[in-house]
């Protein structure tokens, strides 16, 4: 299996955090050494190589003593989201489910000692 390369992990984690809104449209990014320390990486190319790959999708842009900006966000995968979704409402109603089965059952037992 070829491994991703370092810079195309970033760009996905840094493309997945505009998406989430960590970084609205028109704000910077961190700078370039925070983001270094950030995903422990030497290299300076690296995180300007995961800045390409995000210029290249237009979501960012680059401008020289300024800083690099949000443009645009990345296209939200609405399938995705409803599938997460779904499955999170599922997992609260199963709880509550249990939840209200364990108080049924408990009231039970109590009319059932009240009766006696």
């Amino acid at each position: 299996m070829v491994k991703t390369p370092r810079y195309r992990e970033i760009a996905d984690d840094l493309r997945r955090r505009l998406g989430e809104g960590e970084f609205p449209v028109g704000t910077a990014l961190p700078p370039i050494a925070n983001l270094m320390a950030e995903y422990q990486v030497d290299g300076l190319n690296t995180i300007r190589g995961a800045h390409a790959v995000l210029r290249e999708e237009g979501l960012i842009e680059t401008t020289q003593g300024k800083g690099t900006f949000v443009t645009a966000l990345p296209p939200v995968d609405v399938r995705k989201a409803l599938r997460t979704d779904v499955s999170n409402l599922q997992d609260t109603l199963d709880q509550a489910q249990a939840a209200l089965s364990r108080i049924t059952h408990l009231m039970q037992r109590l009319d059932q000692e009240e009766a006696a």
